[in-house]
């Protein structure tokens, strides 16, 4: 039993980790994949003085071996998430249903072999192999087949868009190996928003992130500043972190099993034989059997599963201390290195470097605004996130937290209400469902909240990418009361169209 439940934790584990790549897998189109890609008719021409560079998000998939020489391979390709995480959970219930562990056990290491295999770090922090991503550190006019190649989907989309409407010499597109050192990041991204400049006689540039492409920005802003920055667009990014990152380091693990049901059903694509069984064992109650089994067997074997695995799987990526809430730092630390400290000197010097620029975030933002930058912030909330943490009960957008995606935003769980007795701050800022006050978040201006759209919503053509466009270029600065087409909360119907949330 203790096997099964190691391996239950490190196949949850690996579901969460997959999750943040969900930008390039969820929600990726607006069309039935049926069918062939629309072709929409190109946009106008866009007259700017600011070079457009995208910072994306997370690309799990995108990491290479050898990367930029004739022998580049994919490490794992991009990744189906869907059937990897569909893979873990029926492993898991298919062990509780016939009890054969062995099975599982042989089932579970093979996908995290497979997947996790040469994403490994060492203990400094650094790639064990020659992994890396392409770099594209000109403007898109240099690189022909990549324009030619652009998806509709995501931040491809919005490339794909930016390229029509400025011409792809003025767009930038900023690739990473997510997971190492993001002030390596902002040093990369400072040279190519120089190099933008320079190339276009700009003094300034717009800089739009998604997803993880959010902490990255920040990461920059603390090393560089604002001054060559006209207008930043946050879209469902991790400006402000997450919560998954700190309860996993802290070993708070926790399944809510009706938001796995909730999860697996509504996010995963799963077949209609697949979703009426799960419906049955739902209704039979082994999601909440599951629940139980951890609650009971988890306090139990955590650290051992913790030690054995996710130190030197997770604990030395970077990245996944950059993303940890200050507050959840130094007891992570403690939990992830007790008595190793000399061994992962180097990680813990970031993490405690990090600790540091997130402590000073929401300073250093507002006072950045105040002296000339321009912010938008736009994401999604009433959605699941993967239910497999201390705060996975909490709303989102199928990837990341809302309430820290849109800068610290107070909000009800998810498929909850605010108290009947809770006051906002500022009225103006409280959603009309009673879901959502923006009085408290960084920028309650410039922040909108879309309701019912998943993770990184910038598909080409569609409603949603015509609101970031119109924010991105409209000039002043909009706020959520300037346009009465785009107020600060909106519905969407699931296919990124939009109306007024009311």
């Amino acid at each position: 039993m203790k096997r099964f439940i190691s391996l239950l934790l490190v196949g949850v584990l690996l579901v969460t980790m997959l999750s943040f790549s969900a930008s390039a897998s969820f929600n990726w189109t607006w069309w039935n994949q049926d069918e062939p890609a629309p072709e929409p008719e190109p946009y106008e021409h866009i007259d700017t003085d600011y070079p457009f560079i995208m910072v994306r998000g997370m690309d799990f998939g995108g990491l290479q071996m050898a990367p930029g020489t004739d022998e580049a391979t994919e490490v794992v390709g991009k990744p189906d998430v869907k059937r990897t995480i569909s893979s873990v959970f029926q492993a898991i219930f298919k062990g509780i249903l016939r009890r054969d562990w062995n099975r599982l056990a042989d089932e579970v290491i093979e996908i995290v072999d497979d997947i996790m295999g040469k994403m490994m770090l060492t203990k400094e922090g650094e790639p064990q192999f020659d992994t890396g991503v392409p770099q594209y550190p000109q403007s898109l006019a240099n690189y022909p087949e990549l324009v030619e190649t652009l998806g509709y989907g995501v931040e491809e989309g919005y490339i794909k868009r930016a390229v029509e409407c400025y011409g792809a010499e003025k767009v930038y597109y900023y690739n990473y190996d997510w997971r190492i050192d993001p002030f390596i990041h902002a040093q990369r991204l400072n040279d190519l928003i120089e190099t933008a400049k320079k190339d276009n006689n700009a003094k300034k540039v717009n800089l739009v992130c998604c997803s993880m492409g959010g902490i990255l920005t920040v990461s920059y802003l603390y090393k560089y500043g604002a001054n060559s920055l006209h207008r930043v667009e946050f879209i469902s990014s991790t400006f402000c972190g997450t919560y998954v990152t700190g309860d996993l380091l802290n070993g708070r693990v926790k399944v809510y099993g009706d938001l796995l049901y909730e999860f697996i059903i509504t996010r995963m694509g799963v077949s209609r034989t697949t979703a009426f069984f799960l419906k049955i064992a739902n209704k039979m109650g082994l999601f909440k059997l599951v629940e139980k089994i951890a609650d009971a067997l988890v306090p139990e074997i955590k650290d051992h599963v913790f030690d054995s695995y996710m130190r030197d799987m997770f604990g030395t990526m970077p990245i996944v201390w950059a993303l940890t809430q200050p507050e959840d730092v130094d007891s992570a630390l403690e939990y992830i290195f007790h008595g190793k400290e000399a061994e992962y000197k180097t990680v813990i010097g970031l993490a405690k470097q990090y600790k540091v620029m997130n402590e000073q975030r929401d300073d250093m933002l507002r006072r950045m605004q105040k002296n000339g930058l321009e912010v938008i912030v736009a994401a999604s909330y009433e959605l699941p996130v993967v239910p497999v943490y201390e705060s996975g009960n909490v709303q989102g957008d199928t990837v990341l937290e809302s309430a820290l995606m849109l800068g610290g935003a107070t909000m009800s769980l998810l498929h909850e209400t605010l108290p009947d007795d809770y006051t906002p701050l500022d009225k103006r800022y409280f959603s009309p469902d009673r879901e959502v006050d923006l009085s408290t978040a960084v920028f309650p201006d410039y922040t909108w909240a879309l309701k019912n759209v998943a993770h990184v919503f910038t598909s080409y053509g569609t409603d949603c990418q015509d609101m970031l466009m119109y924010l991105l270029n409209e000039e002043p600065c909009p706020t959520v009361f300037t346009n009465e087409q785009y107020p600060q909360f909106l519905l969407s119907n699931g296919a990124l169209e939009l109306e007024p949330l009311t």
